[in-house]
């Protein structure tokens, strides 16, 4: 049986794991930031299939090897390059 004062410890694992995930992703969005000022100074366009597609087999590789569900994976990343795709149009179109 699991006490409090474990499950309180299980938690703040939990919360420094949720921590973590914010912070690489704040380091995410200020290198696409970078790449989209980059795109924008070179007049090329926002997104590129080919590196978001060669990013998908990375991060299922990656996934694969760290036990987390390919399901859980592919739907982060979904999300990830939809907040960021918009922040990259949004620089890149001014």
């Amino acid at each position: 049986m699991t006490t409090n004062g474990e499950l309180d410890g299980l938690r703040r694992a939990v919360d420094a794991a949720d921590a973590a995930l914010v912070d690489a992703l704040a380091r995410r969005l200020a290198a696409v930031r970078a790449v989209a000022q980059w795109k924008r100074a070179h007049g090329v366009g926002a997104v590129d299939p080919a590196r978001e597609a060669a990013l998908g087999r990375r991060w299922a590789e990656h996934a694969a090897a760290a036990g987390v569900p390919e399901e859980l994976a592919a739907a982060v990343l979904g999300a990830v390059l939809d907040g960021c795709r918009a922040e990259v149009a949004r620089v890149v179109e001014g």
